[in-house]
């Protein structure tokens, strides 16, 4: 008899992986019976915690309205536009456009970087600069202007040559530019912390500083991808507060439906979406799903009202000490980086190793690294961990790291 696993892959031979019956706080329980702790929010998407009734209850409260053309607004549509606009985006960002995911806000992002050049009369710009090693998403457009080798693998005839700058370089951001030709570039996109690409990598401040001037001096879009650092993840309510940018667009996904729904958003300063007046901005089917929006509306409200951002920022901080403190000088660890609930450990073995060692223990931690960064996992619990839970999400990994590196 067939697995769950062997059931449900779309490809075959994927690996064994527990059946998910229920969840509470920041334990995942198994059909087996087993409790394991999620020590990455699923796939760094998990912020309030699990099991929040009341997030369940927001969406139920509209399904039964059904299917609304996202072009028209709904009462859950615009409770969670105000929600943004008033008490998350930066001021002069008061205009949002949903989707159902962070792919689809990246996507819709190099769109938006295309829309506005056009408008402005500039037909050549076209380009969208990324990062090495970067990750966006899995469309076309998402995977060429990022730069992860294993997920690029095979499709490279299918992407477009987006160029590229290194992710701590602010002489090589500078060079890039000119050697493309500013007047062939409509956008330039940033993960504020490296995410699954390079587990946590962090520029300085003058690097930052280099971007935001080249974008500036030339009118080229910086479009933070706010997908996995989003949200209160970094400990502030988005990953680019911590650095020197202003963005003129904020994506975001995973953390603003905070694991229950598929939800997405890009959002805009005035100017840019001015340029758009009249245009139009294609969308998707599924935009602005009135249950996900009522959902991602109340994850929004309970991160506020529980003053999880700030939990994340205080709590995150024991985490990462007692990251470095137990596993620091580890044979296996080449390096613990991050903030807030945000860390990410390079590692000197394999990745999935540690992953499935981690696993065997009741542990659950994210697979990461390319290019520079072969190998990595990520931590990044719920905001909700406690003391003793982040005690416990350690010693378990410690375990891990030992069987696969002893040293």
């Amino acid at each position: 008899m067939a697995t769950d696993t062997e059931r449900f892959a779309f490809v075959p031979g994927a690996a064994p992986a527990p059946t998910i019956v229920g969840a509470e706080g920041v334990y995942l329980h198994t059909a087996d019976g087993r409790s394991i702790l999620d020590g990455a929010g699923g796939a760094i998407v998990g912020n309030i915690g699990w099991g929040r009734t009341e997030v369940v209850a927001a969406a139920a409260a509209v399904m039964a309205n059904g299917y609304v053309v996202p072009l028209w607004p709904t009462p859950s549509r615009l409770a969670l536009r105000d929600e943004l606009v008033d008490h998350w985006l930066p001021a002069g960002m008061s205009h949002v456009f949903f989707t159902s995911g962070g792919s689809e806000s990246t996507d819709s992002a190099l769109r938006l970087a295309r829309a506005y050049q056009v408008g402005k009369g500039r037909a050549d710009r076209w380009k969208v600069i990324g990062r090495h090693p970067s990750y966006h998403g899995m469309t076309t457009g998402t995977m060429a202007v990022a730069s992860h080798l294993g997920r690029q693998k095979g499709f490279e005839p299918l992407l477009l040559p987006f160029p590229k700058v290194p992710w701590d370089d602010p002489e090589q951001v500078l060079k890039v530019v000119e050697q493309e030709d500013p007047a062939t570039i409509a956008g330039f996109i940033v993960e504020p912390i490296t995410g699954a690409a390079g587990a946590c990598l962090t520029a300085s401040d003058d690097y930052w500083r280099a971007v935001q001037q080249v974008c500036t001096e030339h009118d080229i879009l910086l479009i933070a991808d706010e997908v996995m650092t989003g949200y209160g993840r970094t400990g502030l309510p988005f990953g680019h507060q911590h650095f020197p940018i202003a963005p003129d667009v904020i994506v975001g996904g995973k953390g603003l439906g905070g694991g229950y729904v598929p939800l997405g958003a890009v959002a805009a300063n005035n100017e840019v979406v001015e340029v758009l007046r009249g245009a139009g901005f294609m969308f998707f089917t599924f935009s602005g799903n009135d249950a996900a929006c009522a959902a991602g509306a109340k994850v929004l409200q309970i991160l506020r009202a529980e003053h999880l951002v700030e939990r994340a920022a205080s709590m995150g901080a024991v985490l990462g000490e007692r990251l470095r403190a137990q596993l620091g000088q580890h044979p296996a660890v080449v390096d613990i980086r991050g903030r807030g609930m945000f860390w990410g450990i390079e590692l000197r073995c394999n990745r999935e190793a540690v992953v499935g060692a981690a696993m065997a223990r009741d542990l659950w931690v994210y697979p990461a690294g390319s290019g520079p960064v072969a190998d990595a996992v990520m931590v990044a619990p719920p905001f909700v961990i406690s003391a003793a839970e982040i005690d416990l999400l350690v010693t378990r990994l410690h375990g891990a790291l030992d069987q696969v590196h002893p040293g």
